[in-house]
């Protein structure tokens, strides 16, 4: 599936973008070295195309060290690769409500909304050309 290879590629070097963009949290206390470690794993998960692991990862930092705009952004990726576009939508716009500067967010998002409006964005509602199409799927016998 094309979408699918799409997001292994483009999704894990955002990802890895990201993850440049940690800070250290070994300095830091319990939830932050939890949440650094669960970052990592993410990142590995995601190179190698494991988006559901990845996902659950980056859920698992947020709920450590909750609202961080490079948390959100990943997990907004990871949203993505998995088909959970609304809930990616909705990610997405957590993390530039928290952050509206962040680089990697805004760039995300914005390929997102490229995306969402070609490609999963709801086809027309045919009610409003009258019956046109309507029974189309039904045999005449």
């Amino acid at each position: 599936m094309l979408t699918r290879r799409w997001f292994t590629r483009v999704g894990a070097a955002f990802v890895l973008a990201a993850f440049l963009a940690v800070p250290d949290a070994a300095a830091g206390d319990g939830a932050k070295k939890e949440a650094s470690a669960e970052m990592e794993w993410g990142y590995k998960a995601a190179r190698r195309g494991y988006w559901q692991e990845a996902l659950v990862r980056f859920q698992h930092a947020n709920d450590l060290t909750p609202n961080r705009p490079e948390v959100l952004n990943n997990i907004a990726v990871a949203q993505e690769a998995n088909g959970f576009y609304e809930e990616a939508l909705l990610t997405y716009q957590t993390g530039l409500a928290i952050d509206p500067g962040d680089g990697a967010l805004k760039r995300n998002y914005a390929r997102f909304q490229e995306f969402y409006a070609s490609f999963i964005a709801p086809p027309e509602d045919l009610t409003e050309t009258g019956d046109e199409g309507k029974d189309d799927a039904k045999q005449d016998n």
